[in-house]
């Protein structure tokens, strides 16, 4: 059978009440019991009741995650481990909240509370999604990763987008390209409109004028950079260089480029955004922008923790720099 707390305390020598404060942490226990009663507890290979301590701190020590992408996007795996990182010493669990359904009566709220976390992680939904308004303006510490939603006890990390977007430009320009197209992302999305601020204020610093038709509005699927490589290709006054809103619209221009006959970056240089894995096995590699994927991870939780521990938080936001990754997919203009 295995040992139970009064084991462990009668095995120490000490009271049920100091193995539990030391269990949780407790101050005041001196070095030399709280080492006394741990290497019992390790001889005896005692697994203390999580749930038992959660009723006794009436805390569940849990957080939740919503998210719409599915856990093996290559996007969300990187985060998932920045967000595992920061929860090492944290003492909490993160638990999936799978069961988002879509029917009028759902609630983001109601979930939470049937599942007693302490806070949520937010990822992959969209301003106007089906209640979620609910959840930003109820008293559950939530943080949004990629939305800016901002509430009581809700805030946001986000990479710097509009900044990425104009690092692609100025690379363009400063290698000779004048005649620089854009595959947007969803503008229904938050990433997508600041992507594609980015790249109009991107061509404004440098004095490049704007042209509608260099702009093919997309989402971030590969078929979205097929699309849009056909629509250039289709016009008198070709560009020259194309910003695309993610890698996987980039890997779609790399193919209709081949398909077309015509090479990347002898006919068409190439940026995309994100760095995922696969920005480094395309032929060619993948020049595009690096997201921080970990950091966001890190922070969403940091920053979720923050809120809950401390009831005078304000609404934490973070905006995480992106990188220009040079690579093969860009050539000067000759």
């Amino acid at each position: 059978m295995a040992p139970n707390i009064r084991d462990i305390a009668r095995m120490a020598g000490v009271s049920v009440a100091t193995v539990s404060k030391v269990i949780n942490n407790y101050p005041h226990i001196s070095p030399k019991t709280k080492e006394k009663v741990m290497t019992v507890i390790k001889d005896a290979q005692f697994m203390p009741n999580s749930v038992a301590r959660g009723l006794v701190k009436g805390r569940s020590m849990t957080l939740g995650m919503f998210l719409t992408t599915g856990l093996v996007h290559p996007f969300f795996v990187h985060i998932l481990a920045g967000m595992e990182d920061s929860l090492k010493e944290s003492g909490f669990d993160l638990l999936y909240l799978s069961q988002v359904n879509w029917n009028p009566d759902y609630s983001f709220v109601r979930h939470c509370m049937s599942r007693n976390v302490e806070g949520v992680v937010v990822f992959g939904f969209q301003r106007f999604d089906l209640n979620l308004d609910e959840l930003v303006q109820s008293e559950i510490p939530a943080i949004f990763i990629d939305l800016d939603m901002l509430g009581k006890k809700a805030g946001y990390v986000t990479s710097d987008n509009v900044d990425g977007i104009r690092k692609s430009v100025r690379y363009l320009k400063e290698i000779g390209h004048t005649r620089i197209a854009f595959l947007t992302g969803g503008l229904e999305s938050y990433v997508g409109k600041l992507r594609f601020e980015g790249y109009k204020q991107g061509l404004a610093d440098l004095g490049l004028p704007y042209l509608s038709e260099y702009v093919y509005i997309g989402d971030f699927s590969r078929e979205s950079g097929i699309e849009a490589t056909q629509k250039f290709l289709s016009l008198d006054n070709r560009p020259t260089a194309i910003v695309c809103s993610s890698d996987m619209g980039a890997v779609g221009v790399i193919e209709a480029m081949k398909e077309a006959g015509l090479s990347v970056p002898g006919d068409m240089s190439v940026i995309g955004f994100d760095d995922i894995d696969i920005a480094t096995h395309t032929v060619p590699s993948l020049t595009t922008i690096r997201q921080d994927t970990f950091g966001i991870g890190q922070n969403s939780i940091r920053l979720l923790l923050e809120i809950i521990n401390n009831a005078n938080c304000p609404p934490p936001t973070m905006i995480v720099p992106t990188e220009l990754v040079v690579r093969d997919s860009c050539a000067p203009l000759a």
